[in-house]
C-alpha cells in the first residue's frame, strides 16, 4: 500500500540529495587533490635537500682530496730538490736519505719515498733493506713509456713490502734533455689514511662515500670498504659530470651494492678522480612515506566523516520531504504530494494501463464534529484512513484530497476492478463502529462514506478532467443518499 509519494515525484529530494552527495564527493577530491599537491611538494622539498646535503659533502671532500694531492706533489718536487743537491755534494747522499726518510715519517699518509732511475729500478727509498721490483708497477711503466708524462695518479693496489696493506702511488718523472726519463719520484700512499672518510657516513643512515678514478676503479668506498676496494665501476660516465670540476645528481641503482640511491658527484679539477656522497632513495623517502601515510589516514577519516554528515543529512532531507508530503492527521499523503504522484501517474497510463480515480468521503462528518467534538472527528478520520490502507493494492496511492474527502490512485485497472474497489473501501468505512467503537462511549453508531470513481484511460482526456468527473461521481452519490458508489464512465464534457 502507497502512502506517500513515490521517489519520482520527490523532485526536491532527489535534487537535495544529489547536492549533498556532489558536496560530499567535491569535499573528498578537493581535500584529496590538496593532499596530493602537498605530498608531492614535501616530497620533492625532501630531495632537494638531500640533493644540496650531499653536493655540500661532494664539493668539501672533493676539494680535501685536491688539497691532499697537490701537497703530495709539492712532497715529491722538494724530494726531487733534496737528490738534485745530494747529487751536486751540497749535501751528502746519507743527508738527502734522511731528509727523505723524515719527511715520510711526518706524513702519517706515506707509506714509503722512491727514487726510481731510467731502468725502473729503485735508488733510493725510504724502506728498509733491500729495494722492491716496481718496474712492473703502473706508477713506473707509464712515465718510462709516456713523453712528457705529468703526475700521476696510481691505481688502488696491495703492497708487497708493507703485509698487503692496500695503496695508492703518486709519481712524477724527472728527464734528460732529449726527453728520456732520469728520474722517477714516487710517494707511496695509505689508501686508508689518505681518504679516512668513514666517520662521516656513519652517523647518516642509508649514506656512502666513495673515491673512484675516471676509469672506475674504487679506490675507497665507505661503509664496508674491504669488500669494495679494488673493484672497477662500469660506465662511470653515467653519473659524472663531463667537465673537470662539475657537479651531478643521479637518482640510479648503484653498480656496487644494486641499491637505488641518490648519487651526487663532484670531479676533481687537476686529477683524473671523482668524489660520491650518496644516500638510499628508501631512506630519504622514509620520513615522507610516514608523513604520507598519516596524510592519508586523516584523508580516509575526514572522507569517512563526510560520508556520514552526508549521510546524515541525505536522512534529514528525506524526512524532511517524507513529513511535508505527508498529512500529519491520517498518515496518507497530503493534496501536494497526492496531486504530484497523479502527475507522475498520469504520464505512466500508457504503459500500465488504465488509472482509476476514487473520491471518497465520509458522510455528515461536519455534524460529527458538531455532535462529538473535533477530536472525535480525527480519531475517526484516522481510522478511515487506517481502513483504507488496509483494503487497498500495495500499489494504490492514498491521500486526503481537503477535509473529510479522501483520493485513491489505482493504476493499472479497469472499470469492473473499480466498482468492485470502490465498493469494497465504502464497506470497510461503514464497518468502522462495530469494529472500532463498539465498547465505547462518545462516538456516532453509524459512519457511512460515499465514493465517486472514474477510470482515465491512456489517451482517453487528461487528469484534471478525469479529478473532475470523480467528484461529480461522487456529488451524484451523495445526492441519491450517500453511502453508495457512483462509478462515471467518460462524456462528452471531459
Amino acid at each position: 500500500m502507497q502512502t506517500q509519494a513515490q521517489p519520482g515525484g520527490l523532485a526536491p529530494f532527489a535534487k537535495r540529495i544529489t547536492r549533498i552527495r556532489l558536496a560530499v564527493a567535491g569535499f573528498a577530491l578537493t581535500l584529496l587533490a590538496g593532499l596530493v599537491s602537498y605530498a608531492l611538494v614535501d616530497r620533492a622539498a625532501i630531495e632537494n635537500a638531500t640533493g644540496e646535503r650531499l653536493e655540500l659533502l661532494a664539493n668539501v671532500m672533493a676539494e680535501n682530496i685536491q688539497t691532499q694531492l697537490g701537497q703530495i706533489e709539492h712532497q715529491l718536487l722538494g724530494a726531487k730538490r733534496v737528490v738534485m743537491a745530494g747529487d751536486s755534494g751540497a749535501i751528502g747522499g746519507e743527508i738527502a736519505r734522511d731528509l727523505l726518510l723524515d719527511w715520510c715519517r711526518g706524513d702519517a699518509g706515506c707509506m714509503d719515498l722512491l727514487v726510481v732511475d731510467g731502468r725502473g729500478e729503485i735508488t733510493e727509498w725510504t724502506g728498509p733493506g733491500t729495494p722492491p721490483v716496481v718496474s712492473d708497477r703502473e706508477y713506473v711503466a707509464h712515465h718510462l713509456t709516456t713523453p712528457n708524462s705529468e703526475t700521476y695518479l696510481g691505481i688502488p693496489q696491495l703492497s708487497r713490502v708493507h703485509g698487503g696493506r692496500w695503496f695508492f702511488a703518486v709519481s712524477q718523472a724527472d728527464r734528460h734533455p732529449d726527453g728520456s726519463v732520469a728520474r722517477i719520484f714516487v710517494s707511496i700512499r695509505d689508501l686508508f689514511h689518505s681518504f679516512n672518510y668513514g666517520p662521516i657516513v656513519k652517523g647518516t643512515a642509508g649514506a656512502s662515500f666513495a673515491v673512484v678514478s675516471m676509469r672506475g676503479e674504487v679506490y675507497l668506498r665507505e661503509p664496508n670498504r674491504e669488500k669494495h676496494m679494488g673493484k672497477v665501476i662500469p660506465d662511470v660516465d653515467r653519473v659524472v659530470g663531463p667537465e673537470a670540476g662539475s657537479l651531478r645528481a643521479t637518482l640510479t641503482t648503484s653498480r656496487l651494492d644494486g641499491i637505488e640511491r641518490l648519487i651526487v658527484t663532484r670531479r676533481l679539477s687537476r686529477f683524473p678522480l671523482y668524489v660520491a656522497a650518496t644516500q638510499e632513495r628508501d631512506v630519504i623517502l622514509a620520513p615522507w612515506r610516514v608523513r604520507v601515510s598519516a596524510l592519508a589516514l586523516v584523508w580516509a577519516l575526514l572522507t569517512l566523516l563526510a560520508i556520514h554528515v552526508g549521510r546524515r543529512l541525505g536522512e534529514d532531507a528525506r524526512l524532511q520531504d517524507y513529513l511535508a508530503s505527508i498529512d500529519s492527521l491520517t498518515g496518507t499523503l497530503n493534496r501536494r504530494a497526492l496531486m504530484q504522484e497523479a502527475r507522475r501517474q498520469e504520464e505512466r497510463r500508457a504503459r500500465s494501463g488504465g488509472l482509476g480515480l476514487l473520491m471518497l468521503d465520509v458522510d455528515h462528518f461536519k455534524r460529527i464534529n458538531d455532535t462529538f467534538g473535533y477530536g472525535v472527528g480525527d480519531e475517526i478520520l484516522q481510522h478511515v484512513a487506517a481502513n483504507l490502507r488496509a483494503q487497498s493494492r500495495s500499489s494504490d496511492i492514498i491521500g486526503r484530497y481537503g477535509g473529510e474527502e479522501f483520493l485513491i490512485l489505482q493504476p493499472g485497472t479497469d472499470e469492473r476492478r473499480l466498482a468492485r474497489a470502490a465498493e469494497k473501501l465504502r464497506a470497510a468505512v461503514e464497518a468502522i463502529p462495530s469494529m472500532e467503537f463498539a465498547a465505547t462511549g462518545n462516538y456516532p453508531e453509524t459512519l457511512t462514506a460515499s465514493v465517486g470513481a472514474t477510470l482515465l484511460r491512456p489517451g482517453d482526456g487528461n487528469l484534471d478532467a478525469a479529478i473532475s468527473r470523480a467528484d461529480r461521481a461522487l456529488n451524484q452519490a451523495k445526492n441519491a443518499g450517500r453511502n453508495r458508489v457512483v462509478v462515471v464512465a467518460r462524456d462528452d464534457r471531459d
